[in-house]
């Protein structure tokens, strides 16, 4: 966020403001100051939501929690550098910082987020990504591309709703060149709708399929859901997979994936070595990336598209790419005595968990092993798309599947029905140990569930009693 005077960030809120064909209100703002603190001095750079979040010169946006309120933060806030707190309340006891009394908090946020963004000679390139599955992924890989090149920023985590793009931006350093925006939706409209405070300048779907269907019914809705990012006016260069390839988009598009403008082939003789192709470029270039599976490559053939019509030299992104690393549960890997665990498990959904079986059932494991708990937010089709995840497992050759959560029994079914071996697992000690004593030395077990099911606390149990045994067993040796 650009700095900007206490004086002049309350005017703005108090001022209507018309951007990316939306009109926000000015807002009522009540100045509360208790201290001797002269508020027209004050600068603000930057907000948080949460205090351990907070940097000099932030302003602390203080929420009504489900047990607390952000107000009760407020000095801790100001004692890591906050300059003002802004809250729906007037604070109880006097604040050691002034506090922005506004009727809608949530709503003020968009309104600094969206003057931030409004076009102009000092609005970092912004690069908008939605999709079904790979959106944190891609946002973090393409940043670290850029990172060598640009001052890049990024979304903390999976900040993709109508206050994580808002925080992102406001919390992007001032002199931000380019801007990575993650947007998720999970019904029609919010994907405009963040499109409008974002104002971005190249957008990417990295995939579309059957997510959050409670209130987008169908992929057909996904579909026009995720793709109306397209039509967010001042886009200059669109970017998605080939499969969903349309004619009638407003701007002009790469299409990703096998058989398109931009594709990233395995060198089967190389591992770890790839090759990237811009076809309508004619542009050809090796790389390497210690990133595997299809799901991760099709991230990066995105995140790679972006970097180059971002102007980063070939030799910089060959540079970057073997230095790339994964978000956190996902694909994460361990080796335990000859067991390999993939930590899978940040979320799930049908595409991404068929890609993650497909993935499996192609490893060289002497056994292809599965942990799937519950895929959310599927609507009233959500049994049968659980069965059908189970058949996928038996139809790729996964040699057990063990199902657990909301969803086991569907999976369950599923498997069953296609000639699979499965089993319904539960979330205990006794999981734990019937997991333990199943595992040998060359297999391979995948964990995969949507959020929800937290199921890398299994992993984790798992993990640690493996180490724990592995321990004990060279120690003994030793004696």
């Amino acid at each position: 966020m650009k700095p900007i005077s206490l004086t002049a960030l309350v005017s703005r809120l108090r001022t209507p403001l018309q951007c990316g064909g939306i009109s926000l209100p000015g807002m009522d703002v009540k100045v509360h100051s208790r201290t001797e603190t002269d508020i027209d001095k004050l600068m603000v750079t930057g907000v948080a939501l949460n205090s351990r979040h907070v940097k000099p010169g932030f302003a602390f946006l203080a929420f009504q929690g489900e047990k607390n309120h952000g107000l009760d933060f407020a000095e801790q806030a100001n004692q890591s550098g906050a300059s003002v707190a802004i809250s729906e309340t007037a604070s109880d006891q006097p604040l050691s910082m002034p506090l922005l009394e506004v009727p809608d908090l949530r709503q003020a946020l968009r309104h600094l987020a969206t003057a931030e963004q409004v076009p102009s000679a000092n609005k970092p390139k912004t690069v908008a990504v939605t999709g079904s599955v790979g959106k944190t992924t891609t946002c973090q890989l393409g940043s670290a591309l850029c990172g060598g090149h640009y001052l890049s920023h990024s979304p903390r985590d999976s900040f993709n709703n109508f206050l994580g793009v808002p925080i992102t931006i406001l919390e992007a350093a001032p002199e931000t060149e380019v801007l990575w925006l993650e947007m998720g939706t999970n019904e029609p409209g919010e994907i405009s709708g963040l499109a409008a405070i974002g104002q971005p300048d190249i957008a990417v779907v990295t995939a579309v399929g059957a997510t959050h269907l409670e209130k987008l019914q169908s992929t057909e809705g996904v579909f026009r859901e995720k793709f109306s990012l397209f039509d967010q006016a001042g886009i200059q260069k669109a970017v998605a997979p080939i499969q969903y390839r349309v004619d009638s988009l407003p701007v002009s598009c790469l299409w990703t994936g096998p058989g398109g403008d931009v594709e990233i082939q395995p060198i089967r003789s190389l591992p770890g070595r790839y090759r990237f192709e811009h076809r309508p470029r004619g542009l050809i270039f090796e790389f390497e990336t210690s990133l595997q599976g299809t799901g991760s490559l099709r991230c990066l053939e995105s995140a790679m598209t972006v970097a180059l019509e971002l102007g980063i030299p070939v030799d910089e992104i060959r540079t970057s790419t073997p230095l790339l690393q994964l978000p956190s549960l996902r694909q994460e890997l361990y080796s335990i005595d000859g067991v390999e665990l993939v930590l899978d498990c940040y979320n799930a959904s049908p595409p991404s968990v068929e890609s993650a079986i497909e993935d499996l059932g192609s490893t060289a494991a002497s056994r292809k092993l599965a942990v799937l708990g519950t895929m959310e937010e599927l609507g009233t089709e959500e049994a049968e798309y659980h069965r059908q995840m189970g058949e996928t497992c038996a139809n790729a050759g996964i040699d057990h599947l063990w199902c657990v959560g909301r969803g086991a029994q569907w999976l369950h079914e599923g498997a069953q029905s296609a000639g699979g071996s499965s089993s319904i697992l539960s979330r205990d000690d006794q999981g734990v140990a019937c997991l333990q004593s199943e595992l040998r030395s060359g297999d391979r077990l995948l964990f995969k569930a949507s959020r929800k099911e937290a199921l890398e606390t299994l992993a984790h149990d798992l993990k640690n009693r493996m180490e724990e045994r592995l321990a004990m067993e060279k120690g003994g040796a030793r004696e």
